[in-house]
């Protein structure tokens, strides 16, 4: 999938160095998304190309785009991991018969990249589960338990006190494909890390690549963010 043309490639480049002459960067990508409005670029596809090509702000496109080829957007999809789909770290172990009493939900305060329901209860999304709704390709996701779309964050509320064995059963009786292998062992995980969290606080979550004995090894996190509305 051809994302930008090395004709395009050539024009953003002379359209963002001519505005960073003024003004210089200010470590957005603004004028690049300027010039992608100009053009009828698709911002989503532009920003995973700039991310695969060095171009996280406007003076990184000048300098790290390569300007004689056209770009395109690698189309690698990660595979499912059929023994551990939510990539939970091996070593794990369920705390038995423990209550939690808080878990993730969607809000509109986050509007970019969110497809869910208000409100809807968030679980994260299976190791190389393709979402249904366009999220960045560099970015993990939760999946709301009533539309299995995605969004890229959550924010912790209070739920009434449960054991991750209910929690589990409650999540797989929504019946969604992407869901009916989170069991006891995945639901404590989650429960665990949201528990120890204050009330309204964002999170995300993604895969991170452990190096150890016996090679890589992929692992989810749940974890704080800082947000900005």
């Amino acid at each position: 999938m051809i994302v930008l043309t090395e004709a395009q490639v050539n024009d953003l480049c002379i359209f963002v160095e001519k505005r960073l002459e003024k003004k210089g960067c200010d470590h957005s990508l603004k004028h690049t998304f300027k010039w992608a409005k100009i053009h009828g670029v698709n911002r989503d596809d532009l920003i995973d190309v700039l991310e695969e090509n060095g171009g996280s702000c406007d003076c990184e496109v000048i300098m790290n785009l390569p300007e004689d080829c056209d770009l395109k957007l690698e189309q690698n999809q990660p595979e499912s991991d059929v023994g551990n789909p939510f990539k939970i770290p091996l070593k794990y172990e369920i705390a038995e018969n423990r209550a939690y009493t808080k878990a993730i939900f969607s809000s509109s305060a986050y509007e970019y990249h969110n497809y869910t329901n208000e409100g809807e209860l968030l679980i994260p999304a299976p190791y190389g589960y393709k979402p249904k709704g366009r999220i960045r390709k560099s970015s993990h996701f939760f999946t709301g338990i009533e539309t299995e779309l995605p969004t890229e964050l959550g924010f912790v509320q209070e739920i009434e006190p449960t054991t991750a064995k209910a929690f589990a059963n409650m999540v797989r009786d929504s019946k969604l494909k992407s869901l009916e292998r989170f069991t006891e062992r995945e639901a404590d995980y989650y429960l665990s890390k949201v528990d120890k969290v204050a009330l309204n606080k964002p999170m995300a979550t993604n895969f991170t690549t452990i190096t150890g004995i016996g090679g890589p090894k992929i692992e989810l996190r749940i974890h704080k963010v800082i947000f900005r509305k």
